[in-house]
């Protein structure tokens, strides 16, 4: 069932509030009287929101510091989002209200807004997950001393007719825009050649020469499903069930009598010998680290669940019975991201890159290239 929402927005939030345990908002403005409506009424029921962290905004008072600091000191969970836009108010599994109305008072009173609401089950969990993804982009909850940071922040600012002067401390999505692209974790290793996580990124990338290509046995066909321009991660595989991600690098799509291994790639890496098809890869980025060091793939899987890999996340929304996402890694030489498994893995990827730098292009030089190089199987396409 859906209604259709132009006006009294307050009074349909507050009817569906009510007996809900769990309310998730998004809107990219929040002000003090509708956030007070929603303390003085909402009981128990947990609260977690996303919004914009941008200080101009709270500057023009088109969204409210001192709203986000009454709903944390009672006990709401706040993320920010860089160009969030989207207005959406989900009440536990049983509705949710989509439209055009922020989280304000002009948004439930004043403005010529419209929206719906709905019961219907695959809108909700749509929503559902539409939070989520969100969600995970940020890995920061809003605290009191952040906001009380902003606040003296903004205390010190001068008016200005740059809108852009201050800072915003939303989460940026960084693959937002490259939904085109499919993106794919390649594992290393096998079970009887795992490793310790004091093994270093650099013998990994001098064993396996994962700079320039990505091997398989062929065994299973060619790897037809990677195409020119996905994003492939790296993972190796090490002792326990831990597979740590080192790399990455952008795909060039398989082509059966240039990607194979030639004589010249046998005499140089002769395990090649038995894994001689290859996806070609460019612009490779290597963590200069120990695995240990490196985002690990139990830190995905804990956080996203099924959502993590595209085939169960399939199985979800399709309504069969979910294998845990560990069993879609296992024995299988590859396996595609979700997106927001992609942005997730993304930010923790740049996080580690910055903190332990990247393996250089003067030491990935000095190894063998292949036969032909990367740069002529590109400027022979």
């Amino acid at each position: 069932m859906i209604e259709v929402i132009s006006k009294n927005w307050l009074a349909y939030f507050l009817e569906e509030l009510e007996n809900t345990d769990n309310v998730f908002l998004i809107s990219p403005f929040v002000t003090n009287n509708i956030v007070n409506h929603l303390l003085s009424n909402k009981k128990k029921a947990k609260i977690q929101l996303i919004t914009r962290f941008n200080l101009n905004d709270f500057r023009s008072r088109v969204s409210s510091l001192s709203a986000l600091k009454k709903l944390v000191s009672k006990g709401a969970e706040i993320k920010g989002i860089q160009n969030l836009h989207s207005k959406v108010y989900i009440f536990d599994n049983k509705s949710t209200i989509i439209g055009s109305a922020n989280f304000t008072s002009g948004g439930f009173f004043n403005n010529y807004e419209f929206g719906i609401k709905t019961i219907d089950q695959v809108t909700i969990s749509n929503s559902k997950m539409y939070f989520q993804d969100l969600w995970q982009i940020n890995s920061e909850i809003l605290t009191i001393n952040q906001i009380e940071d902003w606040e003296k922040e903004l205390k010190n600012s001068q008016p200005t007719s740059n809108n852009n002067e201050l800072p915003d401390y939303g989460k940026k999505a960084l693959i937002q825009g490259d939904r085109k692209r499919k993106y794919f974790i390649k594992n290393f290793g096998s079970d009887d050649s795992r490793v310790n996580t004091s093994f270093t990124t650099k013998e990994e990338i001098d064993r396996s020469h994962c700079h320039w290509a990505l091997t398989f046995s062929g065994k299973k066909g060619r790897p037809r499903k990677y195409r020119n321009g996905d994003i492939v991660y790296m993972a190796r595989i090490l002792h326990g069930t831990e597979y740590a991600i080192f790399g990455k690098a952008i795909t060039l799509k398989h082509v059966d009598n240039r990607d194979t291994a030639t004589h010249a790639d046998i005499r140089a890496i002769p395990w090649k010998d038995e894994w001689p098809v290859y996806i070609r890869v460019k612009d490779p980025v290597l963590i200069d680290a120990t695995m240990g060091d490196c985002p690990k793939m139990s830190e995905l899987i804990d956080t996203l669940e099924y959502d993590s890999f595209d085939k169960p996340q399939k199985r979800f929304l399709e309504g069969k019975p979910i294998k845990s996402a560990w069993g879609s890694l296992r024995q299988q030489a590859d396996v595609e991201l979700t997106e927001i498994a992609a942005e997730w893995l993304e930010n923790k990827f740049q996080e580690t890159k910055n903190k332990y730098g990247e393996v250089t292009a003067q030491y990935l030089s000095g190894l063998y290239q292949g036969n032909p190089t990367i740069k002529e199987v590109i400027d022979n396409a």
